[in-house]
């Protein structure tokens, strides 16, 4: 967030939220808009939504899921990283492999957080990535270091899907719906 001048009340950080489930956006949406220093200014329940919220709002931050329809969240935030580079993004999900740490960072995430964490640690998070850090919550680190001390090296690893052209992905993608 930017710093506060002399006389000046400090801008709120602009935020989309991409959750496909409804009930868990109203309560992200809830928490967030408590923050004085917080706006939610779009909300997506798909990954091509929350592409659109970002184009038409500008956010300084996305907080987004992995598993969303119509577009996966990894695909999202390669789109989100391509063409709104200076739009921060955190990855808020329930998927707690490494490979799924390693795939959203490759793809341009800045933050990976896990649903379980507290309301504490997400505003953490978030405050961490806004000011240009990366963060991984400790559920997320744990399995990277884990995989680490174990000579897994998962950054080097490719799995299927690496391998596949954007539209061989998208249809395939296709095919599953």
């Amino acid at each position: 967030m930017a710093p506060r001048r002399a006389g000046m009340m400090e801008k709120p950080c602009r935020i989309v939220l991409a959750e496909d489930h409804a009930i868990l956006r109203e309560g992200l949406k809830a928490l967030l808009s408590a923050e004085p220093a917080m706006e939610i200014v779009c909300e997506a329940a798909d990954g091509r939504e929350a592409l659109r919220c970002v184009a038409g709002h500008a956010p300084d931050l996305i907080l987004i899921d992995l598993a969303m329809p119509k577009m996966n969240g990894l695909e999202a935030i390669r789109e989100i990283r391509r063409h709104h580079g200076e739009t921060k993004i955190l990855v808020l999900t329930v998927h707690r492999s490494e490979e799924y740490v390693h795939a959203a960072l490759e793809a341009g995430a800045d933050g990976y957080v896990l649903k379980d964490s507290t309301h504490a640690e997400l505003l953490m998070a978030i405050r961490h990535v806004l000011s240009g850090r990366r963060y991984l919550g400790p559920g997320a680190s744990e399995m990277v270091i884990e995989g680490y001390l174990e000579g897994r090296k998962s950054l080097g690893r490719k799995s299927v899907m690496d391998t596949l052209t954007q539209r061989e992905r998208e249809t395939l993608k296709l095919i599953a719906e």
